[in-house]
């Protein structure tokens, strides 16, 4: 394996189950994907060979992941190059920038402070174009309680690492979207204990 190409256990336990459930719900007329916290890269790369017609734009708040990203996306000519993106700030990209109908954000909310699924909807929404869809994959809690004893155990563990880390809850995030013009659209319980929520504007 080429040296910057990072492998992500992640990707391995839950693409095949985000694969077939994006294959039932994105529409055939989206043509741009924003990706938030693409991580190895990994996802872009298959999602960009399972949707040929769609652009994806990939991008991470860690530079360092910036390498690998783009290795594993190299023959993909829908993959734009990565980019690096802190989504608290205010202006993500130009004004001019061509706006997605999709933005998928997998595996990172659980990782990051609160304020990073705020901005998502808050920031976000302003290069998002009317129709767009906000996806969010990971665990999450379902009405205060966490849906198993590995997802409890696995927020103890990440609260020790960071306290403005945890597993969110869909009410919680579903307050978020609704003062942001957004609604919970679809919620999809997937396996080991995760979901994909997808939102769209109210």
């Amino acid at each position: 394996m080429n040296d910057v190409k990072r492998d992500s256990p992640s990707f391995h336990r839950n693409i095949e189950p985000i694969t077939q459930k994006l294959h039932e719900i994105l529409s055939k007329d989206y043509q741009h994907i924003l990706e938030i916290g693409s991580g190895s890269g990994q996802h872009a790369a298959r999602f960009s060979k399972e949707f040929p017609a769609m652009k994806f734009q990939p991008t991470d708040y860690d530079a360092e992941n910036l390498a690998s990203i783009n290795s594993w996306c190299e023959d993909r000519l829908n993959v734009l190059p990565a980019i690096k993106l802190d989504v608290t700030q205010n202006n993500w990209f130009a004004s001019e920038c061509e706006k997605f109908d999709a933005l998928f954000c997998f595996n990172v909310i659980h990782i990051t402070p609160w304020e990073v699924t705020q901005t998502i909807f808050n920031h976000g929404s302003k290069y998002m174009k009317d129709t767009c869809q906000i996806m969010f994959y990971g665990p999450f809690k379902v009405n205060g309680k966490q849906t198993s004893a590995s997802n409890e155990e696995f927020e103890n563990w990440l609260k020790e690492k960071d306290n403005s880390y945890g597993i969110r809850d869909i009410a919680d995030i579903e307050l978020e979207a609704k003062l942001n013009g957004f609604k919970l659209h679809q919620g999809h319980a997937m396996p080991a204990n995760n979901f994909l929520n997808v939102f769209s504007r109210a």
